[in-house]
């Protein structure tokens, strides 16, 4: 099904990344949400877990200029940083996920701020 205008790579990536760019909107809405309506509340002594976040943002800089270098080796390889444009945004909206499904026992249960999702 090509057309003038897009070629079926760039259909199937349009396919892949509409869904991939509703969820994370999705659940970056849910995530300010969360922190909007809990802004005001005393921490209860958990400390932030962005361990894993810092190392997959390290990951996607090292894999980003690997992309790159392998794009001067072959034009093949342009291709990679089309997966790493489509899996970068899937980190994030799983940190996201990660940290609502975090949240305190207290927000889960008989509070009007557990509706969340």
């Amino acid at each position: 099904m090509p057309h003038a205008f897009v070629s079926n790579l760039t259909l199937i990536t349009i396919l892949i990344g509409v869904p991939i760019a509703g969820l994370y909107l999705r659940y970056m809405w849910l995530a300010l949400k969360r922190v909007a309506e809990t802004l005001d509340d005393p921490d209860e002594g958990q400390s932030d877990s962005f361990g894993y976040s810092f190392l997959g943002a390290i990951i996607a800089v090292v894999a980003s200029s690997l992309a790159i270098i392998a794009y001067g080796v072959a034009p093949q390889f342009l291709y990679l940083g089309i997966g790493l444009a489509l899996a970068s945004p899937i980190a994030v909206t799983l940190a996201f996920r990660r940290e609502l499904d975090e949240q305190p026992l207290s927000l889960r249960v008989g509070s009007k701020r557990n509706r969340l999702r």
